[in-house]
């Protein structure tokens, strides 16, 4: 029994040494020269009356997801550009709306296993009725957060992290068509590196 035991030790031992070395090996983030493309679905919920610097009277949640393209200039720096389908809940129907918005990130801190990184982008967003309701059809956008990456594959990254977004259409703060709305993103994704 006991030469069993051994011998089926002996054989996994040999087993796990004839897998290929690169998947023992840690993964790890991207580094300069690198692209990533993203997708990150979210869930926006609402910060209702005045939040950190800005105003913001809208309280319709909103969900949807974010496909980014990033250039790692540096194993820190990325820039880049993204596209965000998003549906606003209102009740009653639904609008639609599509958002197109530049990117910055910053990795803080780096791992072996992990990253954090803060980001920030700026954009324009429209949509099928008023968003939020009162205000127009045409906003602009801008938002900053914080999240982890972590890397799952030679190529393959997770993602979490919570971002705040603000969205106005800018016509001035005593202009009645000028509800904006402040909101927290909360969202998960994955990263393809190339």
């Amino acid at each position: 029994m006991r030469i069993r035991r051994r011998r089926l030790a002996l054989a996994v031992q040999v087993g796990l040494l004839l897998i290929e070395p690169a998947a023992c090996v840690a993964h790890a983030l991207p580094v300069a020269g690198e692209r990533s493309l993203e997708l990150r679905p979210y869930y926006g919920v609402p910060i209702l009356q005045k939040s950190l610097l800005w105003d913001g009277n809208g309280e319709t949640d909103d969900a949807g997801a974010k496909l980014r393209h990033l250039w790692h200039l540096t194993d820190d720096l990325a820039i880049g550009g993204g596209l965000t389908a998003a549906v606003w809940l209102p009740g009653g129907h639904d609008i639609l709306a599509g958002e197109l918005e530049a990117v910055g990130r910053c990795y803080c801190l780096r791992r072996d296993t992990w990253g954090w990184f803060g980001e920030a982008a700026g954009g324009y967003v429209h949509s099928t009725d008023p968003i939020p309701p009162g205000g127009t059809e045409w906003n602009f956008t801008f938002s900053f957060g914080t999240g982890i990456e972590m890397p799952l594959q030679r190529d393959l990254d997770l993602q979490t992290g919570i971002t705040y977004h603000h969205i106005s259409n800018a016509l001035g703060r005593e202009n009645d068509r000028n509800p904006s709305q402040n909101e927290a993103q909360l969202w998960l994704g994955i990263a393809w590196r190339f």
